[in-house]
């Protein structure tokens, strides 16, 4: 299955973050900002299981609507 997670900042980083360390094909949509952080870093997940830091694919807006196609959108928002 092919999934687009909508953000990758907490809640969008975590839960994308642990699909992709289950082996899932994992897309992220960010702002050009946060693409060239996780670019740079690549997405890291602390917790009380140690770090987990990968690489990750990322589209923007205006790639994702022509170039993608998801089985499964994931949105996370914050308040």
């Amino acid at each position: 299955m092919r999934f687009l997670i909508i953000g990758a900042g907490a809640l969008g980083g975590y839960y994308g973050g642990m699909l992709l360390k289950g082996g899932a094909d994992v897309t992220f949509l960010v702002r050009p900002r946060r693409a060239a952080q996780l670019a740079e870093r690549g997405l890291v997940i602390k917790s009380a299981d140690g770090e987990f830091v990968t690489g990750v694919r990322t589209v923007q807006a205006a790639e994702a609507e022509a170039a993608y196609y998801a089985q499964l959108e994931v949105t996370g928002i914050a308040a």
